[in-house]
């Protein structure tokens, strides 16, 4: 790798630091400004860039002096330092406080350290997706545990295929699969999708449903929930509505389904960047607002019906703490299913699930 490629790692990395945003919008950005780079020096780039933001905290610890150009340099030279005389949370990549927030974190925080790859969700017959991706020359297979779900070999430009284009395929994690297989909705259900966000649940939902029934969709962030139609006009689904504005709990639905904000812990895989934005100050206002969310979001559920909440998260605080929380002051809803998707769990970025009945 020549000096100068070494030089705008270390360029676009201090950039990385001084904004709480996911590296990844930021590199593409890079990318799409800096045209030179491309071919072999583009991954080889890429691979520099990412392998120092997943080893941030390693790379100082064992560099303290350095200059980030002399720790990318180093790391370039002889690849990871030796940390094992370093404390648990620099080897394991996340601030000090955050290691007694999580759950067996002994094994949760080393697994999410891992490179993730990329999951596809296929919106009609797996198998004739994958082989229309595979004869435009794309790398995949099947995920294990999602029948929807592919994972790719190798990276792909993916929206320049006709599958893309197509609506045959869309990017969703194999764990939030699996939290929607697991909600278990069913055609001519209703379904309030109560934080919609971009829309990914509402449309394994719609899928689950086979486009028959009624989703609701609504996102404090209308956004959004724009993106959220385009996808649906994509994927060629029609049952889904979305709402601006939250209208009073008159009508009730079968299901309503809180993917909460969050920490975003359990994806910090897949940006690890931000696992040093946080602080323990923003995780307990996080938590006071998925709260606050909860107790809105309870009314719209039908008696005998079900609410579910899901975070992807890994910390006690946003997942089983706020679940005994709500059901202390809403003795009326019970758990019938809880659950954690994990890197250590389930080899998917992290996620919690739990559903709860109304009585």
């Amino acid at each position: 790798m020549t000096q100068e490629l070494i030089k705008a790692a270390a360029y676009l990395l201090e950039k990385i630091e001084r904004r709480p945003a996911p590296a990844g919008e930021m590199i593409n950005t890079y990318l799409a400004t800096h045209k030179y780079l491309k071919g072999e020096a583009k991954k080889e780039f890429l691979a520099l860039v990412w392998g120092v933001i997943r080893a941030k905290a390693r790379l100082m610890w064992a560099y303290p002096e350095a200059s980030w150009q002399e720790r990318i340099e180093k790391f370039f030279e002889s690849g990871l330092p030796d940390v094992s005389k370093a404390p648990k949370y620099i080897q394991w990549e996340v601030p000090e406080w955050f290691l007694n927030h999580v759950p067996e974190a002994e094994k949760e925080l080393p697994a999410l350290l891992e490179t993730p790859p990329i999951i596809l969700r296929a919106t009609e017959n797996r198998e004739e997706v994958l082989k229309a991706l595979q004869a435009e020359g794309i790398e995949c297979d099947g995920c294990e545990k999602s029948p929807f779900g592919i994972f790719l070999k190798e990276y792909a430009n993916l929206k320049n295929t006709k599958a893309w284009k197509q609506g045959l395929i869309d990017v969703q994690d194999e764990g939030a699969q699996l939290v929607a297989l697991d909600i278990g909705v069913e055609p001519k259900q209703s379904v309030f999708d109560f934080c919609a966000g971009a829309g990914g649940k509402s449309l394994i939902f719609a899928q689950m449903m086979q486009n028959k029934g009624f989703i609701q969709a609504y996102d404090i962030t209308p956004k959004k929930l724009f993106e959220l139609v385009k996808r649906a006009t994509r994927a060629h689904i029609s049952i889904i509505k979305i709402i601006l504005k939250l209208e009073k709990p008159d009508k009730k639905f079968d299901h309503v389904v809180v993917d909460a904000p969050c920490s975003g812990c359990g994806t910090w895989r897949r940006s690890p960047n931000l696992r040093w934005n946080l602080t323990e100050k923003q995780l307990a206002h996080i938590v006071k607002v998925q709260g606050e969310i909860l107790e809105r979001a309870c009314q719209y559920v039908k008696p005998g019906h079900y609410l579910s909440y899901i975070t992807c998260s890994l910390t006690r605080d946003e997942n089983e703490e706020q679940v005994e929380k709500f059901l202390k002051s809403h003795p009326n809803f019970r758990v019938i299913k809880q659950k954690r998707y994990s890197p250590y769990r389930t080899g998917t970025d992290g996620f919690f699930l739990s559903i709860m009945q109304k009585g």
